[in-house]
């Protein structure tokens, strides 16, 4: 109830009237709204006394994660510690290479799979089923686990398996409590939906951008500069253009979440309605708007502020991630296809296009200079693509105000969210 609810309820009180209580505000799931925020990378936005709520059982696909990766991570070390000579002679087995090369395959793999499903059988439990299988995981991981290690010799002394056991929780709990685990986990998400949207960049972006700098792939010099490049030396530059990327986005990102944090701390949503559809708070936007059809200002702390901002920026980065290895890939498809040798070794040199390029230690069926070539134009590609992304209409109405409209989307349910608990008991 507001202050000028109290104060109507007052005067009627004093002139005899008789007056009705005021509607109590509808219940919301407070639970499930903050749920709703940690799954879209902002757990900053959740109540202050509620982030260390539930908190080991937040934390068990981690733990569960730990639990999986530890015994066999070290395992890998045991088959590896033996000294240079022994472990030529067990290379020449095959049932070695075999369990070797498996071992490492299931070190990738089982954590992520263990983790995943954990969280997904976490979900159908009710609270003490969350708490209970919470506790089970902790015990093993930081008691059972090293106890075991110690007695098979995966690990030893016994001292050393608990500090890094115990240290490993306490850290993923801490991460877990200031919200690092939320955005993280968001972020993975995020760069999966994006590998699922390859079809969307392929088609709306990848023609213009290649048509932008294919003249330059053509071009004598271009081979020559970047043939001519040690390879830690092009890192280089890709850094460099890399942080002019970054630098041009956070700028851009900051002007664009100013003037939005600053409508919605004013209580400046428009269609509010509308952008609560879909949302734990559909319906419920009646109930947070004033008289005069806005929402009762709740100014972002800074903290808010900062999350939301990584959200986007994130969100964002891995469009460009995505489009740059896009655009490589095509490089180099197409300087297979239509690059011969004659050619090559006319713009570099007799030989030149027999070394054979490697990509982080990946040997490619390609040239040296065609991987160069590609790598760096791909990262021009990726400069482009982010500035044109927040500039031109085109590449904005595509790729970029869909990721305002969710930003968008979050700050309208914290707005209402923060009015029904403004109002609630």
């Amino acid at each position: 109830m507001t202050g000028e609810d109290h104060v109507a309820r007052y005067a009627a009180a004093v002139r005899g009237e008789r007056t009705e209580p005021a509607p109590r505000p509808p219940e919301i799931d407070r639970r499930a709204v903050e749920a709703w925020f940690r799954r879209r990378g902002l757990p900053l936005v959740v109540r202050r006394d509620m982030r260390g709520s539930a908190l080991l059982q937040r934390a068990t696909p981690a733990l569960t994660f730990l639990l999986v990766n530890d015994p066999l991570a070290a395992l890998i070390a045991k088959l590896l510690d033996v000294p240079p000579a022994e472990l030529e002679r067990l290379l020449s087995n095959t049932a070695y290479v075999f369990a070797l090369f498996a071992v490492t395959i299931a070190t990738l793999v089982a954590p992520f799979v263990a983790g995943w499903l954990v969280a997904k059988w976490m979900r159908t439990m009710n609270r003490d089923g969350r708490l209970v299988l919470a506790t089970i995981v902790l015990v093993l991981t930081v008691v059972v686990l090293p106890v075991v290690e110690w007695v098979t010799g995966l690990r030893s002394p016994l001292w050393l398996g608990l500090t890094i056991n115990v240290g490993g929780t306490l850290l993923i709990l801490f991460v877990v409590y200031v919200g690092a685990g939320s955005i993280a986990a968001w972020s993975l998400r995020s760069a999966l939906s994006q590998l699922g949207a390859v079809g969307t960049l392929a088609t709306r972006a990848l023609p213009l951008l290649v048509l932008v700098v294919l003249f330059a792939f053509f071009a004598t010099e271009m081979w020559q500069v970047a043939e001519a490049l040690p390879r830690w030396r092009l890192w280089l530059v890709v850094g460099v253009l890399a942080v002019l990327a970054v630098l041009f986005m956070a700028a851009m990102l900051g002007e664009e979440l100013r003037a939005m944090a600053d409508r919605a701390s004013a209580g400046r949503v428009p269609d509010l309605a509308a952008q609560l559809r879909g949302t734990p708070l559909e319906g419920l936007a009646a109930g947070a708007e004033t008289a005069d059809g806005q929402v009762r200002p709740q100014p972002l702390s800074r903290a808010e502020r900062i999350n939301v901002r990584v959200v986007l920026f994130v969100a964002q980065a891995l469009q460009i991630v995505v489009l740059t290895l896009l655009v490589f890939c095509l490089f180099v498809g197409l300087g297979a296809l239509a690059v011969d040798k004659s050619v090559v070794d006319t713009w570099l040199g007799e030989g030149k296009f027999l070394e054979s390029g490697t990509f982080f230690n990946l040997e490619l069926p390609v040239s040296k200079a065609l991987v160069q070539v590609s790598i760096f134009l791909a990262v021009v590609s990726g400069l482009y693509f982010t500035a044109s992304a927040a500039t031109d209409p085109h590449y904005r109405k595509a790729f970029f105000d869909p990721l305002i409209d969710d930003v968008r989307v979050s700050l309208a349910v914290r707005q209402v969210y923060l009015a029904h608990k403004a109002d609630g008991p």
